[in-house]
C-alpha cells in the first residue's frame, strides 16, 4: 500500500479524496448538531440526510450512464464544481450574517441538496475511476485505500467540526468545508488516469446496465450486502447527537462519537486488502457485518460515554471490512464498459438508502429513544451477514 501512496497518480487522488471527505463529514456533523440544537428532533436531523442523499436515488443511474459515455475525470470535475458552489454559497452567507442570522434551517437543507446533486453524478464516476489509476494486481489495495479516505474523513471531519464548533463557531466550519472541495478539484486537474479501452458497445443506456445486473444474480446479492452495510451504519450520524445527550455529553461528544467511528476504521482499512487476499473478500465482508452489529449493540447498552465511543469504534472497523469486501468482489466481476452504470447502483445501494435509513432511525429515536433505535441498524447488519454467507456458498 505504501507504494500506491507514493504513486504520482494514485497518491494525489488519495490525498484529494481524504481532504474532500473530511470536508463532507465536517459539514455532516456541523449540520446535524446545528439542526438538532435548533429543533431538538432527531427526525429533523434526518432531513439533512434526506436532502443530501435523496438526489442519489434519482440521478445516480444517469450519472453512471454518463460515466460510461464520457471522460470520468472531466465528469468528476464538473460534478465537484456543482457541489463546491453550493458549499461556498452557504459559507459566504454564514460568514456574512452568522448562523443565527440565517432565515431558519432551510439554507442548510438547500446546501445539502446542492452537494447531493453533485455527489449523485460524481459517486459512480469516482468508484469507476479507481481501476484506471492502478495496475490490476493492486485493485484490492486501491479499493481499500479509497475506502480509507472515507474513514479518514469520518475521523478528521467530525474531530475538526468539534474543535471548530467549540472555538471559532459553525461559520468557520462551513468555510473549511467549502475549501475542501477545491482541493479535490485541483487534484482532478493534474492527474492522468490510464486511457479506457474502446469496447465497441452500442447500448450505453441506464436500461442496459439494469439488464446486466438482473442477469447476474450474484451482483444483486453483492449490492444487497452494500445496501445493508450503508443502512446499518446510519446511526453513526443520525443518532449521534441524541445518544451523546443520553450518556451525559453534548455537542463535543457527538462529534467525538462520529470521529471514533472513523479513527477505528483507519487501521482496518490498511489491513483489509491483505485480509481479503489471505481469507477471501466475502468472508471478510461477512465478518464485517457481524462486527457492525456487535458495535451497535455495545453503543445501545452503553452505561457511560467511553463505552459508547468504543461501540462506535467497533462499528467503524466492521463497516470498512464489510464495504471493502463486497465492493472488491463487485469491481472484479464487472466489465469496464458497464462499470459506471453498475457502480451507480452501488452508489444507490450504499448512499441512496441514507434518506430512508435516516428517517427510520430518527423517527424511532423520537418515539423510543436512541438506544432502542439502534436495534434497526443491528437487524440490518445481521441481514448483511446472511447475504455474505449466501454469496460464499454460490459458485464463482
Amino acid at each position: 500500500m505504501a507504494a500506491l501512496l507514493r504513486d504520482r497518480t494514485f497518491g494525489p487522488w488519495f490525498l484529494g479524496n481524504a481532504v474532500s471527505n473530511s470536508g463532507n463529514w465536517l459539514f455532516n456533523v456541523t449540520a446535524a448538531i446545528v439542526v438538532y440544537r435548533l429543533s431538538g428532533s432527531a427526525l429533523q436531523v434526518g432531513l439533512v440526510s434526506v436532502a443530501q442523499f435523496g438526489p442519489l436515488l434519482l440521478l445516480s443511474p444517469l450519472g453512471g450512464a454518463l460515466s460510461d459515455r464520457l471522460d470520468r475525470r472531466r465528469l468528476l470535475l464538473a460534478s465537484q464544481t456543482v457541489a463546491a458552489s453550493a458549499a461556498t454559497a452557504l459559507a459566504v452567507a454564514a460568514v456574512t450574517v452568522g448562523i443565527e442570522g440565517l432565515p431558519g434551517a432551510w439554507p442548510i437543507l438547500l446546501t445539502a441538496f446542492g452537494v447531493g446533486m453533485g455527489q449523485a453524478v460524481s459517486a459512480p464516476a469516482l468508484q469507476s475511476l479507481v481501476p484506471s489509476l492502478v495496475d490490476d494486481r493492486d485493485l484490492e489495495a486501491a479499493v481499500a485505500l479509497t475506502s480509507l479516505t472515507f474513514n479518514l474523513g469520518r475521523a478528521l471531519g467530525p474531530a475538526t467540526a468539534g474543535l471548530l464548533l467549540a472555538t471559532l463557531g459553525a461559520e468557520t466550519a462551513l468555510v473549511f468545508n467549502a475549501i475542501s472541495f477545491f482541493v479535490l478539484i485541483g487534484v482532478l486537474v493534474v492527474i492522468r488516469p490510464r486511457p479506457r479501452e474502446e469496447d465497441g458497445a452500442r447500448d450505453r443506456s441506464v436500461r442496459a446496465g439494469l439488464r446486466y445486473v438482473r442477469s447476474e444474480p450474484g451482483l444483486l446479492l453483492l449490492l444487497g450486502g452494500v445496501m445493508a452495510t450503508g443502512f446499518a451504519v446510519d446511526p453513526m450520524i443520525t443518532l449521534a447527537p441524541a445518544l451523546a445527550i443520553e450518556v451525559g455529553g453534548g455537542d463535543t461528544l457527538a462529534a467525538g462519537l462520529v470521529s471514533a467511528f472513523g479513527l477505528a476504521a483507519v487501521p482496518a482499512a490498511t489491513i483489509s486488502g491483505r485480509l481479503q487476499r489471505s481469507l477471501g473478500s466475502l468472508p471478510v465482508a461477512t465478518a464485517g457485518c457481524a462486527t457492525i452489529a456487535a458495535g451497535l449493540l455495545v453503543s445501545a447498552i452503553a452505561p457511560a460515554a467511553w463505552v459508547a465511543v468504543g461501540g462506535f469504534g467497533l462499528t467503524g472497523v466492521g463497516f470498512v471490512l464489510a464495504l471493502t469486501g463486497f465492493t472488491s468482489v463487485l469491481q472484479r466481476r464487472v466489465p469496464d464498459a458497464l462499470r459506471g452504470r453498475v457502480m451507480a447502483l452501488w452508489s444507490v445501494a450504499f448512499l441512496g438508502n441514507r434518506p430512508v435509513a435516516a428517517l427510520i432511525d430518527g423517527a424511532a429515536a423520537d418515539l423510543a429513544g436512541p438506544r432502542w433505535a439502534m436495534g434497526v441498524g443491528i437487524t440490518v447488519a445481521i441481514l448483511g451477514v446472511a447475504v455474505g454467507r449466501v454469496l460464499q456458498r454460490r459458485p464463482g
